[in-house]
Protein backbone atom coordinates (compact mmCIF):
# COMPACT_ATOMS: atom_id res chain seq x y z
CA UNK A 1 0.00 0.00 0.00
CA UNK A 2 2.82 2.43 0.84
CA UNK A 3 4.17 2.46 -2.71
CA UNK A 4 0.78 3.54 -4.05
CA UNK A 5 0.84 6.69 -1.96
CA UNK A 6 1.47 9.82 -4.03
CA UNK A 7 1.40 13.37 -2.76
CA UNK A 8 2.23 16.75 -4.18
CA UNK A 9 5.21 19.07 -3.98
CA UNK A 10 3.53 21.24 -1.36
CA UNK A 11 3.39 18.41 1.18
CA UNK A 12 7.04 17.56 0.54
CA UNK A 13 8.11 21.20 0.84
CA UNK A 14 6.28 21.69 4.15
CA UNK A 15 7.79 18.51 5.61
CA UNK A 16 11.29 19.64 4.64
CA UNK A 17 10.78 23.20 5.89
CA UNK A 18 9.69 21.91 9.27
CA UNK A 19 12.46 19.34 9.76
CA UNK A 20 15.12 21.87 8.72
CA UNK A 21 13.73 24.91 10.54
CA UNK A 22 12.52 23.42 13.82
CA UNK A 23 16.03 23.98 15.19
CA UNK A 24 15.28 27.72 15.06
CA UNK A 25 13.05 27.26 18.10
CA UNK A 26 15.76 25.34 19.96
CA UNK A 27 19.18 26.81 19.34
CA UNK A 28 19.91 27.87 15.74
CA UNK A 29 20.10 31.69 16.29
CA UNK A 30 22.48 31.12 19.21
CA UNK A 31 24.52 28.62 17.16
CA UNK A 32 24.83 31.13 14.29
CA UNK A 33 25.94 33.81 16.76
CA UNK A 34 28.54 31.47 18.29
CA UNK A 35 29.90 30.75 14.82
CA UNK A 36 29.87 34.24 13.32
CA UNK A 37 29.26 36.69 16.16
CA UNK A 38 27.69 39.82 14.69
CA UNK A 39 28.00 38.14 11.27
CA UNK A 40 25.72 35.22 12.15
CA UNK A 41 23.45 36.31 9.31
CA UNK A 42 26.38 36.13 6.83
CA UNK A 43 27.21 32.66 8.14
CA UNK A 44 23.59 31.66 7.46
CA UNK A 45 23.77 32.92 3.87
CA UNK A 46 27.04 31.05 3.40
CA UNK A 47 25.82 27.62 4.56
CA UNK A 48 22.58 28.15 2.61
CA UNK A 49 24.63 28.70 -0.54
CA UNK A 50 26.59 25.51 0.18
CA UNK A 51 23.34 23.57 0.67
CA UNK A 52 21.98 24.87 -2.66
CA UNK A 53 25.21 23.85 -4.38
CA UNK A 54 25.11 20.38 -2.82
CA UNK A 55 21.50 19.85 -3.80
CA UNK A 56 22.13 21.15 -7.33
CA UNK A 57 24.76 18.45 -7.81
CA UNK A 58 22.50 15.76 -6.32
CA UNK A 59 19.44 16.59 -8.43
CA UNK A 60 21.58 16.55 -11.59
CA UNK A 61 22.90 13.10 -10.71
CA UNK A 62 19.42 11.89 -9.72
CA UNK A 63 18.11 12.00 -13.29
CA UNK A 64 19.20 8.45 -14.00
CA UNK A 65 17.58 7.18 -10.78
CA UNK A 66 14.16 8.83 -11.15
CA UNK A 67 11.57 7.62 -8.65
CA UNK A 68 14.06 5.66 -6.52
CA UNK A 69 14.96 6.34 -2.91
CA UNK A 70 18.42 5.88 -1.40
CA UNK A 71 17.72 2.29 -0.37
CA UNK A 72 16.71 1.40 -3.94
CA UNK A 73 19.85 3.11 -5.23
CA UNK A 74 22.00 1.23 -2.70
CA UNK A 75 20.56 -2.07 -3.91
CA UNK A 76 21.14 -1.04 -7.53
CA UNK A 77 24.77 -0.19 -6.74
CA UNK A 78 25.78 -3.25 -4.71
CA UNK A 79 22.89 -5.58 -4.06
CA UNK A 80 21.86 -6.70 -0.58
CA UNK A 81 25.11 -5.70 1.15
CA UNK A 82 25.04 -2.06 0.02
CA UNK A 83 21.25 -1.86 0.57
CA UNK A 84 21.68 -2.97 4.19
CA UNK A 85 24.69 -0.67 4.68
CA UNK A 86 22.83 2.37 3.31
CA UNK A 87 19.63 1.54 5.20
CA UNK A 88 21.49 1.03 8.48
CA UNK A 89 23.33 4.34 8.03
CA UNK A 90 20.02 6.15 7.49
CA UNK A 91 18.43 4.43 10.51
CA UNK A 92 21.36 5.41 12.76
CA UNK A 93 21.28 8.97 11.36
CA UNK A 94 17.55 9.44 11.97
CA UNK A 95 17.62 7.67 15.35
CA UNK A 96 20.44 9.91 16.54
CA UNK A 97 18.76 13.18 15.59
CA UNK A 98 15.30 12.03 16.76
CA UNK A 99 16.41 10.88 20.21
CA UNK A 100 18.57 13.95 20.79
CA UNK A 101 15.75 16.27 19.73
CA UNK A 102 13.20 14.31 21.75
CA UNK A 103 15.34 14.94 24.83
CA UNK A 104 16.03 18.62 24.12
CA UNK A 105 12.40 19.35 23.15
CA UNK A 106 11.20 17.75 26.37
CA UNK A 107 13.80 19.44 28.58
CA UNK A 108 13.06 22.87 27.15
CA UNK A 109 9.30 22.36 27.31
CA UNK A 110 9.70 21.45 30.97
CA UNK A 111 11.72 24.63 31.54
CA UNK A 112 9.26 27.07 29.95
CA UNK A 113 5.82 25.50 30.37
CA UNK A 114 5.63 22.25 32.37
CA UNK A 115 7.97 23.14 35.21
CA UNK A 116 6.43 20.75 37.76
CA UNK A 117 6.07 17.76 35.46
CA UNK A 118 8.60 14.89 35.45
CA UNK A 119 10.73 14.69 32.33
CA UNK A 120 9.42 11.20 31.57
CA UNK A 121 5.85 12.54 31.50
CA UNK A 122 6.80 15.32 29.04
CA UNK A 123 8.59 12.82 26.79
CA UNK A 124 5.59 10.49 26.96
CA UNK A 125 3.47 13.26 25.44
CA UNK A 126 5.79 13.40 22.42
CA UNK A 127 5.98 9.61 22.27
CA UNK A 128 2.21 9.19 22.03
CA UNK A 129 2.13 11.56 19.04
CA UNK A 130 5.00 9.67 17.38
CA UNK A 131 3.18 6.37 17.78
CA UNK A 132 -0.12 7.81 16.50
CA UNK A 133 1.58 9.40 13.48
CA UNK A 134 3.38 6.17 12.56
CA UNK A 135 0.15 4.21 12.92
CA UNK A 136 -1.80 6.51 10.56
CA UNK A 137 1.04 6.52 8.03
CA UNK A 138 2.94 8.89 5.78
CA UNK A 139 -0.03 10.26 3.87
CA UNK A 140 -1.70 11.50 7.06
CA UNK A 141 1.61 12.95 8.29
CA UNK A 142 2.15 14.75 4.97
CA UNK A 143 -1.39 16.25 4.93
CA UNK A 144 -0.97 17.44 8.52
CA UNK A 145 2.29 19.19 7.61
CA UNK A 146 0.57 20.89 4.67
CA UNK A 147 -1.97 22.43 7.07
CA UNK A 148 0.16 23.08 10.17
CA UNK A 149 3.46 24.38 8.77
CA UNK A 150 1.97 27.57 7.20
CA UNK A 151 0.36 28.38 10.57
CA UNK A 152 3.68 27.76 12.35
CA UNK A 153 5.45 30.02 9.82
CA UNK A 154 2.92 32.81 10.40
CA UNK A 155 3.37 32.53 14.18
CA UNK A 156 7.15 32.71 13.78
CA UNK A 157 6.90 35.81 11.55
CA UNK A 158 4.57 37.49 14.07
CA UNK A 159 7.30 37.14 16.70
CA UNK A 160 9.98 38.45 14.32
CA UNK A 161 7.85 41.48 13.39
CA UNK A 162 6.79 42.00 17.01
CA UNK A 163 10.36 42.72 18.18
CA UNK A 164 10.99 45.23 15.35
CA UNK A 165 11.08 48.17 17.76
CA UNK A 166 14.02 46.55 19.61
CA UNK A 167 16.13 46.12 16.47
CA UNK A 168 19.44 48.01 16.46
CA UNK A 169 21.44 47.55 13.26
CA UNK A 170 24.56 49.02 14.85
CA UNK A 171 24.87 45.65 16.60
CA UNK A 172 25.83 44.14 13.23
CA UNK A 173 29.25 45.76 13.58
CA UNK A 174 31.95 44.61 13.05
CA UNK A 175 30.41 43.38 9.82
CA UNK A 176 32.55 40.22 9.62
CA UNK A 177 32.02 39.28 13.25
CA UNK A 178 34.59 36.72 14.37
CA UNK A 179 36.37 36.89 11.02
CA UNK A 180 36.29 35.17 7.61
CA UNK A 181 38.21 32.08 8.79
CA UNK A 182 35.66 31.35 11.51
CA UNK A 183 32.70 31.95 9.18
CA UNK A 184 33.91 30.49 5.87
CA UNK A 185 36.57 28.06 7.08
CA UNK A 186 35.24 26.39 10.21
CA UNK A 187 31.67 27.19 9.18
CA UNK A 188 31.73 24.90 6.13
CA UNK A 189 31.01 21.87 8.32
CA UNK A 190 27.81 23.50 9.55
CA UNK A 191 26.14 22.88 6.20
CA UNK A 192 24.83 19.97 8.27
CA UNK A 193 22.17 22.46 9.39
CA UNK A 194 20.42 21.25 6.22
CA UNK A 195 21.09 17.57 6.91
CA UNK A 196 17.38 16.78 7.25
CA UNK A 197 17.15 17.28 3.49
CA UNK A 198 17.93 13.55 3.52
CA UNK A 199 14.19 12.92 3.92
CA UNK A 200 13.63 14.21 0.38
CA UNK A 201 15.70 11.33 -0.97
CA UNK A 202 13.53 8.90 0.99
CA UNK A 203 10.33 10.47 -0.40
CA UNK A 204 11.41 10.21 -4.05
CA UNK A 205 9.10 7.22 -4.79
CA UNK A 206 6.10 9.22 -3.52
CA UNK A 207 6.67 12.25 -5.76
CA UNK A 208 7.59 10.13 -8.80
CA UNK A 209 9.50 12.43 -11.14
CA UNK A 210 12.90 14.08 -10.96
CA UNK A 211 11.18 17.36 -11.88
CA UNK A 212 9.13 17.15 -8.68
CA UNK A 213 12.20 16.24 -6.63
CA UNK A 214 14.11 19.19 -8.04
CA UNK A 215 11.26 21.64 -7.54
CA UNK A 216 10.49 20.46 -3.99
CA UNK A 217 14.14 20.57 -2.97
CA UNK A 218 14.84 24.06 -4.22
CA UNK A 219 11.62 25.52 -2.81
CA UNK A 220 12.24 23.88 0.56
CA UNK A 221 15.82 25.14 0.68
CA UNK A 222 14.68 28.61 -0.34
CA UNK A 223 12.04 28.93 2.37
CA UNK A 224 14.25 27.28 5.00
CA UNK A 225 17.17 29.60 4.20
CA UNK A 226 14.86 32.60 4.51
CA UNK A 227 13.55 31.56 7.95
CA UNK A 228 17.05 30.70 9.23
CA UNK A 229 18.39 34.03 7.93
CA UNK A 230 15.58 36.06 9.51
CA UNK A 231 16.02 34.30 12.87
CA UNK A 232 19.78 34.92 12.93
CA UNK A 233 19.50 38.55 11.76
CA UNK A 234 16.73 39.53 14.19
CA UNK A 235 18.35 37.72 17.11
CA UNK A 236 21.69 39.51 16.82
CA UNK A 237 20.14 42.93 16.13
CA UNK A 238 17.84 42.70 19.16
CA UNK A 239 20.30 41.19 21.65
CA UNK A 240 24.00 42.19 21.82
CA UNK A 241 26.34 39.26 21.16
CA UNK A 242 27.48 38.72 24.79
CA UNK A 243 23.84 38.64 25.95
CA UNK A 244 22.72 36.57 22.93
CA UNK A 245 25.22 33.83 23.79
CA UNK A 246 23.64 33.42 27.21
CA UNK A 247 20.15 32.63 25.86
CA UNK A 248 19.33 28.92 25.74
CA UNK A 249 15.95 29.21 23.95
CA UNK A 250 16.54 32.23 21.67
CA UNK A 251 13.13 32.80 20.07
CA UNK A 252 11.34 32.34 23.39
CA UNK A 253 13.38 35.21 24.86
CA UNK A 254 12.56 37.39 21.86
CA UNK A 255 8.86 36.63 22.25
CA UNK A 256 8.96 37.70 25.90
CA UNK A 257 10.10 41.17 24.85
CA UNK A 258 6.91 41.88 22.88
CA UNK A 259 4.57 44.22 24.69
CA UNK A 260 2.19 46.52 22.79
CA UNK A 261 -0.25 47.90 25.33
CA UNK A 262 -2.61 46.01 27.62
CA UNK A 263 -4.14 43.80 24.93
CA UNK A 264 -1.02 42.55 23.14
CA UNK A 265 1.18 40.94 25.75
CA UNK A 266 2.52 37.50 26.69
CA UNK A 267 3.30 36.60 23.07
CA UNK A 268 5.57 33.81 24.35
CA UNK A 269 2.37 31.76 24.57
CA UNK A 270 2.27 31.89 20.74
CA UNK A 271 5.86 30.65 20.74
CA UNK A 272 5.01 27.68 22.97
CA UNK A 273 2.10 26.65 20.72
CA UNK A 274 4.03 26.82 17.43
CA UNK A 275 7.15 25.31 19.01
CA UNK A 276 5.18 22.36 20.37
CA UNK A 277 3.47 21.84 17.00
CA UNK A 278 6.76 22.00 15.06
CA UNK A 279 8.46 19.67 17.54
CA UNK A 280 5.69 17.08 17.41
CA UNK A 281 5.70 17.09 13.62
CA UNK A 282 9.50 16.81 13.58
CA UNK A 283 9.78 13.73 15.79
CA UNK A 284 6.72 12.11 14.17
CA UNK A 285 7.95 12.27 10.57
CA UNK A 286 11.46 11.18 11.55
CA UNK A 287 10.07 8.28 13.57
CA UNK A 288 7.97 7.17 10.62
CA UNK A 289 10.98 7.14 8.31
CA UNK A 290 13.03 5.15 10.83
CA UNK A 291 10.35 2.45 10.71
CA UNK A 292 9.92 2.71 6.93
CA UNK A 293 13.67 2.46 6.32
CA UNK A 294 14.00 -0.53 8.66
CA UNK A 295 11.14 -2.31 6.91
CA UNK A 296 12.51 -1.65 3.44
CA UNK A 297 16.13 -2.39 4.32
CA UNK A 298 15.36 -5.80 5.79
CA UNK A 299 12.50 -6.61 3.37
CA UNK A 300 9.79 -6.84 6.01
CA UNK A 301 6.16 -6.99 4.93
CA UNK A 302 4.77 -4.63 7.60
CA UNK A 303 6.22 -1.90 9.80
CA UNK A 304 3.36 -1.46 12.30
CA UNK A 305 4.48 -4.29 14.63
CA UNK A 306 7.72 -2.29 15.05
CA UNK A 307 6.01 0.88 16.29
CA UNK A 308 5.84 0.17 20.05
CA UNK A 309 9.28 -1.52 20.36
CA UNK A 310 10.96 1.30 18.46
CA UNK A 311 9.06 3.97 20.46
CA UNK A 312 10.31 2.43 23.72
CA UNK A 313 13.83 2.28 22.25
CA UNK A 314 13.64 5.98 21.27
CA UNK A 315 12.59 6.99 24.76
CA UNK A 316 15.28 4.83 26.39
CA UNK A 317 18.03 6.25 24.17
CA UNK A 318 16.84 9.81 24.81
CA UNK A 319 17.66 9.40 28.50
CA UNK A 320 21.30 8.47 27.86
CA UNK A 321 22.58 12.11 27.92
CA UNK A 322 23.10 13.11 31.53
CA UNK A 323 21.40 16.50 31.19
CA UNK A 324 20.22 19.14 28.72
CA UNK A 325 23.72 20.52 28.15
CA UNK A 326 25.02 17.08 27.18
CA UNK A 327 22.10 16.58 24.79
CA UNK A 328 22.71 19.96 23.13
CA UNK A 329 26.41 19.13 22.73
CA UNK A 330 25.51 15.87 20.99
CA UNK A 331 23.52 17.86 18.47
CA UNK A 332 25.63 21.02 18.03
CA UNK A 333 29.18 19.71 18.45
CA UNK A 334 28.82 16.34 16.75
CA UNK A 335 25.71 15.99 14.59
CA UNK A 336 25.90 19.50 13.08
CA UNK A 337 29.57 18.98 12.18
CA UNK A 338 29.32 15.57 10.55
CA UNK A 339 25.73 14.96 9.38
CA UNK A 340 26.58 16.41 5.95
CA UNK A 341 28.62 13.27 5.23
CA UNK A 342 25.38 11.27 5.07
CA UNK A 343 23.00 13.76 3.42
CA UNK A 344 25.40 15.11 0.82
CA UNK A 345 28.47 12.85 0.87
CA UNK A 346 26.84 9.41 0.86
CA UNK A 347 24.09 10.50 -1.54
CA UNK A 348 26.50 11.95 -4.11
CA UNK A 349 28.82 8.90 -3.94
CA UNK A 350 25.89 6.49 -4.42
CA UNK A 351 24.53 8.46 -7.36
CA UNK A 352 27.96 8.70 -9.02
CA UNK A 353 28.46 4.94 -8.77
CA UNK A 354 24.89 4.24 -9.93
CA UNK A 355 25.33 6.57 -12.91
CA UNK A 356 28.65 4.96 -13.84
CA UNK A 357 27.14 1.46 -13.66
CA UNK A 358 24.22 2.51 -15.80
CA UNK A 359 26.51 3.99 -18.47
CA UNK A 360 28.70 0.88 -18.42
CA UNK A 361 25.69 -1.43 -18.85
CA UNK A 362 24.27 0.87 -21.51
CA UNK A 363 27.47 0.63 -23.58
CA UNK A 364 27.57 -3.12 -23.08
Amino acid sequence: MEKKIVFGNWEVVTILINVICTKIFLNYPRMATEQGGTAGWIFTLYISLLAFLGFYIIQRLYKSMEGKDLIDIGEHVGGVIVRVLVGTTIIVFLTYVTTVYLRTFSENMKLVALTNSPLSFVELFFLVCMVAGAYFGLEAIARLHAIAVPAIAVGFLIIMIGVANYVDFSQLLPIMGYGPSKIFGEGVMKVSIFAELLLLFLMAPYIKTNKNLKSSGFWALGFSSFFLFISALVFVTVLPVPLALERTIPIFHLARLINYGRFFQRIESVFIVIWAAASLLFVTVNFYFILHTFKKTFKLEYYKPLILPFAILMMTLSFLPGNLIDAVKLEVDYFRNWAWTVTFGMTIVLLLIAGARKKKHGKA
